[in-house]
């Protein structure tokens, strides 16, 4: 009676064994082939082992130097879009816009080997508005959305490589932030740790509405049915001030930048001609500083004869450290008009602008003030500041000269321990942060 029993014994372990791989396949598909699933196993990846920045060889760094662009007093604005270990490669649609850690680290090394320097939009802001000096060859790493992903990958690389990056932050999304966003605490933690800049994109017009007669249109943009102009000023100019009163609450500084969501900004994607003027308005009279990303075979670097509310990003996509440096060369190249340094000439005339006035300038004069540690109330209070105007009232305005030894602005972050940890997740996947059928406008 004992050989049966132990041979059934053995058949039910050989079972068991054989069926031990099928019960972890469903695991394995979920990390594998699920948005979801790859986010919860990148986020496991980059708590055991965090991404580290590659030493370029000694040919790599020689090769960086004789290609690094040379410019003073402007910036080359870098959009970034997602970050993920399976980024590379993946083909359609958006993933163009994806890059690896791997790739952006490259990047971060290339960079720093070519001596660039990393600002912030606060920073762009403080030169446009207060006079400030850039570090030569400043360069503005950007991300939009508030995304998880993108502030778990990026974060480590930048710390290794003492540099800083903006996070444009949709602020509905980071009051609610599932899986894929980053919640309100870390993006606190990012803010205090001066890596990071949190600057807005946004309440809740991260999105596209339904125009009747029309394909769909990004809400910041279009007229909603039935809703006026007038209608639609109050809608933006409520949400616009809902964003920054939620970042002031929650970071603690007040966003002086925006990021137009999708990258519209009414020159087209509307269904009335009369939104880009009345959100040009509502936008200056609350930020120093906005960014689109239309004409990316034109774009320049930023200095302050530029309009303050229609700056321009340059998309970066999975090219290798040393083409980026030739994307900002083409971008740094003389225009007609300039001398060969670069430098607008002396005998061209200001640019004059019929905006309001730079707001917040008062406060741009001054050093940003740290941030503390403990967590502020949740409640979103109402800032001081400019109000909605009931109509369009812009006045002249010209950009202020840079004074000739004014403070320069540094890059070192200081160091802080890491930030919270991610909100619990939920499968609600973010809006599309770039679009191809309209290939002018991203984001």
């Amino acid at each position: 009676m004992r050989r049966p029993r132990e041979r059934a014994q053995l058949g039910q372990l050989a079972i068991g064994l054989l069926a031990l791989p099928l019960s972890v396949a469903p695991f394995l598909a979920y990390g594998t082939f699920t948005p979801q699933g790859r986010l919860v196993r990148d986020r496991v990846r980059v708590a055991l082992s965090p991404p580290h920045r590659p030493k370029l060889t000694e040919s790599q760094q020689r090769a960086a130097a004789q290609a690094a662009p040379r410019y003073a007093d402007r910036v080359m604005v870098l959009a970034y879009h997602g970050i993920g270990s399976g980024a590379d490669g993946d083909g359609g649609g958006d993933e163009r816009f994806a890059i690896s850690p791997a790739r952006f680290g490259e990047h971060l090394a290339t960079l720093r080997a070519a001596g660039m320097h990393t600002v912030t939009a606060a920073d762009v802001a403080r030169a446009f508005g207060a006079g400030r000096h850039l570090p030569d060859n400043a360069v503005m790493i950007t991300f939009d959305d508030g995304r998880a992903d993108a502030m778990m990958w990026a974060d480590p690389l930048l710390k290794e490589a003492g540099m800083k990056a903006t996070m444009f932050v949709i602020s509905s999304a980071a009051a609610d932030p599932g899986i894929y966003y980053a919640g309100w605490d870390r993006l606190r933690a990012a803010a205090r740790s001066e890596r990071w800049d949190i600057q807005a994109h946004t309440h809740a017009a991260h999105r596209e509405q339904d125009v009747p007669g029309r394909v769909d249109l990004p809400a910041l943009t279009s007229l909603a049915p039935g809703e006026s102009l007038e209608d639609y000023r109050r809608r933006v100019a409520d949400d616009l001030e809902e964003n920054s009163a939620a970042i002031f609450a929650h970071v603690g500084r007040r966003p002086v930048a925006l990021a137009y969501p999708f990258g519209a900004y009414g020159a087209d994607r509307t269904n009335d001609p009369g939104i880009r003027d009345v959100l040009r308005d509502e936008v200056a009279r609350r930020f120093v500083l906005a960014f689109h990303q239309d004409d990316q075979a034109t774009i320049p670097l930023v200095d302050t004869s530029q309009e303050r509310v229609s700056l321009r990003r340059l998309e970066v996509e999975n090219v290798s450290g040393l083409a980026l440096l030739r994307l900002i060369n083409r971008s740094a190249a003389p225009e007609p008009g300039q001398a060969p340094n670069g430098h607008p000439l002396a005998q061209s005339a200001p640019l004059v602008k019929s905006l309001p006035p730079i707001p917040f300038v008062k406060e741009l004069r001054q050093d940003p003030v740290p941030i503390p540690p403990d967590r502020p109330a949740p409640a979103a209070p109402v800032l001081p500041g400019p109000s909605p105007a009931p109509g369009p009232a812009p006045v002249t305005e010209s950009v202020p000269p840079v004074p000739a030894a004014p403070t320069t602005v540094t890059t070192t972050p200081a160091p802080v321990t890491p930030g919270p940890a991610p909100s619990p997740t939920t499968t609600r996947p973010p809006p599309t942060t770039s679009t191809t059928a309209k290939p002018t406008t991203t984001t």
